[in-house]
């Protein structure tokens, strides 16, 4: 977890320090996205991927026309199941938070293209019929997609994000020994730059 922290933070300083000489460049922006938040959870015996609603807040900063670094907060719906025994198993990341270094290409005035990478630190809740179980999970996240700008103040746009790859998830009483949990999601934003 560590690791994945550090390689956010050099990534965000990164980008940062190749653009500190034009720091009166830099530009803010904030948005919102939706669309859809898949989650995955597997073990032995346990094979659950659910798309579900969800979305996230954004916050971020433009360096140059080529670097952005940006801050998501956002949430999945639950992904439900029953197995034998009439034993139903809920899935949910209520809160994840994603720190990204964002590469940007302007195709036009009005069109980017971009890849995001960085990590996600989630909030992974299981419910059993008997039990619930939440841990904090930190995996690397990466990403690609297209932003427009209708205006100086206005873009929308929409993204495919790779939250986190499976991380381990620690045995208690609704994660199994060899669970792993995946967060990934397409969604569209839109955002107002100041």
């Amino acid at each position: 977890m560590k690791k994945i922290i550090i390689t956010a933070a050099i990534a965000l300083a990164s980008a940062g320090a190749a653009t500190s000489a034009n720091a009166q460049d830099i530009s803010y922006y904030t948005g919102l996205g939706v669309g859809t938040i898949n989650t995955e959870h597997k073990a032995a015996g346990v094979d659950q991927t659910a798309t579900t609603f969800g979305g996230y807040a954004k916050f971020g900063a433009d360096f140059n026309e080529y670097f952005a670094a940006e801050l998501r907060l956002g949430m999945s719906g639950k992904n439900k199941k029953t197995y034998a025994g009439n034993n139903t198993l809920t899935y949910s990341s209520p809160l994840f938070v994603s720190y990204l270094a964002k590469a940007k290409y302007p195709v036009t005035s009005n069109i980017d293209l971009f890849m995001l990478a960085g990590a996600t630190t989630a909030r992974i809740k299981g419910t059993s019929n008997a039990a619930t179980q939440t841990k904090t999970k930190t995996g690397m996240s990466v990403g690609a997609g297209v932003d427009y700008k209708i205006n100086s103040n206005v873009s929308i746009g929409a993204d495919w994000m790779q939250y986190m790859f499976p991380v381990k998830m620690t045995a208690g009483s609704v994660f199994l020994a060899d669970s792993k949990a995946r967060i990934w999601g397409l969604t569209t934003n839109i955002a107002y730059h100041f």
